[in-house]
């Protein structure tokens, strides 16, 4: 990793500039309908954020792959599972910067996803991801470490501390799925989507030619944004999901989701000893408000905080919040280290 000063002002001030700009920005509570009459056949050249931020990545070997990693920071190791199926780590940048102020931030590609090797092994599961990760922390030399799950990552998360609970220092679930035989109400998702606005998506998904960045791209611009962001995003930002934030390999996801239903982790965090938070967004449409009481009680134990302004990625849309709440908990696993 390189440190460079000017890319380091430049983060703090678009984030302060980020930040200042929210009180005014257009939210999906609005309802807004927003639609063009045409379609964008060129997706905008935006560059990784890791690019900019000064990053060198690095290809770590877990035994019959290659999985991307970027390490940011100093102190207690944390690292960031993120969600889809089909993601990647560009999610979370720039915003997990916050965190390197009080905590060494490991940012990885899961097998099959982004820059990570599209490698099957024996096929694409849960559970081959999560001896995934224990392979990586082995290879990166971590006695054990902070685990922060984010949307299908929590859940991924969930089954890694199941498995290797004395590899965790702390568990943090993040916008976080629950296993699929534990029932909850029907995804909002679509609630603040008019009709209009649905019908011209299903119209762009049926249009020929169409590359995947392309679908992406226009069913985000035409409303498609209100089913994961609180906040309305510019055209920069939908590019940036377009071409990084949905990455993996063909059958990927069928591979995953399949290995979901067998699945089962109720009663499996009714003792459990590694310290846990929960983060939820209000208006994480993901999921109904029966949500955040249902994962509760899953684990019993852990802190909740529900962050009221934010969808399904408070760190976005409430940093100041949602880092300074994180940090807090970071520096309560110090204190029993």
């Amino acid at each position: 990793m390189k440190t460079i000063l000017p890319l380091l002002f430049f983060l703090i001030a678009a984030l302060l500039t980020c930040t200042q700009e929210k009180s005014q920005q257009e939210t999906v509570l609005d309802e807004v309908v927003t639609m063009y009459d045409e379609i964008f056949y060129d997706v905008p050249e935006v560059p990784r954020w890791c690019d900019r931020l000064g990053f060198e990545g690095k290809h770590i070997n877990i035994g019959d792959a290659e999985l991307y990693v970027e390490v940011e920071g100093e102190g207690m190791p944390m690292v960031l599972l993120h969600g889809g199926p089909g993601g990647t780590h560009h999610y979370f940048h720039p915003h997990f910067s916050h965190a390197a102020d009080f905590a060494q931030v490991i940012y990885y590609d899961q097998r099959g996803c982004g820059l990570s090797d599209f490698e099957p092994g024996e096929g694409y599961t849960i559970q081959q991801a999560a001896n995934d990760l224990e392979s990586l922390r082995q290879a990166l030399g971590y006695d054990e470490w902070v685990v922060v799950g984010y949307s299908y990552g929590g859940l991924l998360a969930q089954l890694y501390a199941t498995k290797f609970p004395k590899s965790l220092t702390g568990l943090v679930l993040l916008s976080s799925a629950v296993s699929l035989n534990i029932e909850l109400e029907s995804s909002r998702q679509y609630d603040f989507i008019s009709e209009e606005e649905q019908e011209w998506m299903q119209e762009i998904n049926q249009m020929p030619n169409l590359t995947r960045e392309q679908i992406i791209f226009n069913r985000y611009l035409n409303g498609d944004w209100k089913r994961q962001f609180f906040y309305r995003p510019s055209k920069e930002r939908i590019a940036e999901f377009a071409r990084y934030e949905w990455v993996h390999d063909r059958g990927f996801r069928d591979g995953i989701i399949e290995s979901l239903h067998p699945l089962d982790l109720e009663g499996a965090f009714n003792d459990f000893p590694v310290p846990t938070l929960i983060f939820e967004g209000k208006w994480d449409l993901t999921w109904n408000t029966d949500k955040p009481e249902v994962i509760h009680n899953i684990h019993p134990n852990a802190e909740m905080v529900v962050i009221e302004q934010a969808g399904h990625s408070p760190f976005a849309d409430q940093p100041d919040e949602f880092f300074g709440e994180l940090q807090n908990f970071i520096e309560s696993l110090n204190g029993n280290h």
